[in-house]
């Protein structure tokens, strides 16, 4: 990850949620016109995809905390200096770019690449060579479809490529002494980066250099993937003197590639991270460059500004909630509203109902679909199961098993009665509490999200009242965040929250399950009502009081009041069930969660938690 200041830090950190993940996914979902694609965030300095999935860094580069090179970026587009002037703006502006430029690719690129197979790769040096020279040829070429083919793209891949190339004219690298690294970088900015005047290529390189000038701009407007390829093809034939044929170290190309482009990995020359996965790109109609017209002479660039001061306005709209128009609200209680033990004076709840992302949708429809057999079935036992059966009494008939002696005078003598078996449904509410910890984070919390969305899919078709609540406690501050994911009495859009579960900082169970009951009280329609508690381990927090002293609640002081608080809670009516999220031989949540719950499911294959939960509910409903 590329070193920013500290004031940034906190910037990256919160921008780095599902939530932005999800809309950019979102996006690209919709670009592609591919419901199956997948996209995730890293710190790595790369961006990349294997036709499939997408990951980008939104800090590459450290572009969006670098405000002198975001100002060359906005002086040579001719627009104002909004983007440089906010922080936020550039880094969303930083996601969104690459996440264009790789669903582009998906769009026209061919995967796996055909440097994979090309016997010209007789060495990982070599195939790096050829993934290299494809991979200028590629990004020209998605750049130039991107201005061809669509309206609203131009502006942030001129915006990137602009900023990328400024950005890395800072580094200087002594590798590109080697005339083959020479020439790969001057064809490189000759090709991606024409708005940057060269010098005479050297002696060495000039001969291949205008041997192969036209060949790279053919390549970048051919229209056809298989074809295109056949460039990369001819252009190392014709630079083999200067590629050695023995195994070579790749790190000083490595190096030079990932200074000079986005990244390097979509074209490797090594598998695909889907190897059985397969991709024929679609053929465009190429009517000019990113920066050029079709001939390579400089055009203008027009509605620049505009474009990017519609692009400003929807990322403050999103900042805003307007995007939704469904706003979320914060609500604050003191730990002196329960009969709390005294551990927990100082300590505040902050109840967020988080604002209503409608851009959520798509991706949470995905991942209903994607289980949508497991939720039909469960559905339909779900629904046999609250049928239990009752007996019921049916009167004024003319045959029967027994006379009700009010119904004597009736003229029609429909006096009789008799007792039949109906149908009731068990008065039962549950309020799911998730463990919103940092030890929760990857495939835990993956789990508990595609678990909550069948779940929630299950209850809501059986209309049985549920509540979905992430909660975490603060580590240096008195304060603990109970978001309301799903209400019992919110909006249907509310199950859009969902997506927002997160992994961060500790847990105060105790506390937490005292506002749970006062919770279940006061909301949950149904007579009866349960807590089912999901977590992976005991309780952790601890902050500072007022007079500057360090206020602990580990384990054992945790774990007894947490002990203490189901204890209360059940002899006052609320049923608590926990769900262990155990790692086999790595933890003992199990026997952690054992000594706080009297009843405790042990989960040690996330990818069964969904079937135990649904187990736990059905034996309630008996």
């Amino acid at each position: 990850m590329i070193t920013v200041s500290e004031n940034y830090l906190e910037l990256l950190k919160e921008f780095q949620k599902d939530y932005n993940r999800l809309i950019e996914e979102n996006f690209a979902q919709i670009l592609t016109e591919r419901s199956d694609i997948r996209l995730f965030f890293i710190n790595e300095n790369r961006c990349f995809t294997d036709g499939k999935n997408i990951v980008i860094d939104p800090t590459f580069f450290g572009l969006f905390a670098d405000e002198l090179t975001l100002k060359k970026t906005e002086a040579f587009l001719k627009i104002n200096n909004e983007i440089s002037a906010n922080p936020v703006i550039a880094l969303k502006m930083c996601a969104r770019a690459p996440t264009i430029h790789e669903c582009l690719h998906i769009i026209y690129s061919d995967f796996p690449c055909g440097c994979v197979s090309d016997e010209r790769g007789t060495t990982n040096f070599r195939k790096e060579v050829l993934a290299n020279i494809s991979n200028f040829i590629e990004d020209a070429f998605i750049e130039a479809a991107g201005c061809s083919e669509f309206d609203n793209l131009e502006h942030f891949l001129l915006w990137f490529r602009v900023g990328i190339g400024f950005k890395s004219r800072e580094e200087k690298d002594a590798v590109e002494t080697d005339p083959l690294l020479k020439y790969l970088n001057y064809m490189c900015v000759f090709l991606l980066y024409p708005f940057f005047k060269q010098e005479a290529p050297s002696d060495e390189i000039a001969e291949y250099v205008e041997k192969t000038k036209q060949l790279f701009l053919d390549g970048a407007v051919c229209p056809e993937s298989t074809e295109r390829y056949t460039y990369t093809q001819k252009i190392f034939d014709i630079i083999e003197p200067l590629i050695p044929k023995e195994e070579t170290d790749k790190k000083p190309l490595e190096r030079l590639m990932e200074k000079l482009l986005v990244g390097t990995k979509t074209h490797s020359g090594e598998n695909s991270t889907m190897t059985d996965f397969s991709n024929k790109g679609k053929n465009a109609v190429i009517s000019r460059r990113l920066f050029t017209d079709k001939e390579g002479n400089p055009i203008e660039q027009k509605n620049i500004q505009k474009k990017i001061n519609a692009e400003i306005i929807r990322i403050n709209n999103e900042e805003k909630g307007n995007n939704t128009g469904l706003s979320g609200t914060i609500v604050y209680f003191s730990s002196s509203d329960y009969d709390c033990s005294n551990i927990h004076k100082d300590i505040k709840i902050e109840i967020i109902k988080p604002k209503i992302n409608l851009n959520l949708r798509k991706a949470y429809q995905n991942i209903a679909n994607k289980y949508r057999l497991i939720i039909n079935s469960y559905i339909s036992r779900l629904s046999q199961l609250l049928k239990g059966a009752v007996d019921e009494i049916e009167d004024r008939r003319y045959f029967g098993t027994g006379i009700m002696s009010k119904k004597l005078a009736d003229v029609k003598k429909r006096y009789w009665f008799k007792m039949v078996r109906g149908e009731d449904v068990p008065n039962i509410g549950f309020l799911f509490l998730i463990d919103g910890s940092g030890s929760m984070q990857g495939e835990r919390l993956q789990g508990a999200l595609e678990t909550c969305v069948i779940l929630h899919e299950v209850l809501l078709a059986n209309k049985v009242p549920h509540a979905i609540v992430e909660h975490r406690a603060h580590y240096g501050k008195a304060r603990l965040e109970h978001k309301l994911l799903v209400s019992f009495t919110g909006r249907k859009e509310e199950k859009y929250n969902l997506l927002g579960l997160e992994a961060d900082e500790g847990t105060r169970e105790g506390l937490t399950l005292y506002w749970a009951e006062k919770y279940l009280q006061n909301e949950c329609p149904a007579e009866k009502k349960m807590i089912i508690m999901i977590s992976d381990g005991a309780p952790a927090h601890s902050y500072t009081d007022n007079y500057g002293r360090e206020k602990d609640y580990y384990p054992p002081v945790s774990i007894k009041d947490t002990a203490l608080a189901v204890k209360k809670i059940t002899r006052r009516g609320t049923e608590i069930i926990a769900i262990a999220l155990s790692t086999p031989g790595e933890d003992d949540c199990y026997g952690q969660l054992k000594v706080m719950y009297k009843d405790v499911v042990a989960c040690t294959d996330i990818s069964k938690l969904t079937g135990q939960l649904l187990g736990v509910i059905s034996k309630c409903l008996k």
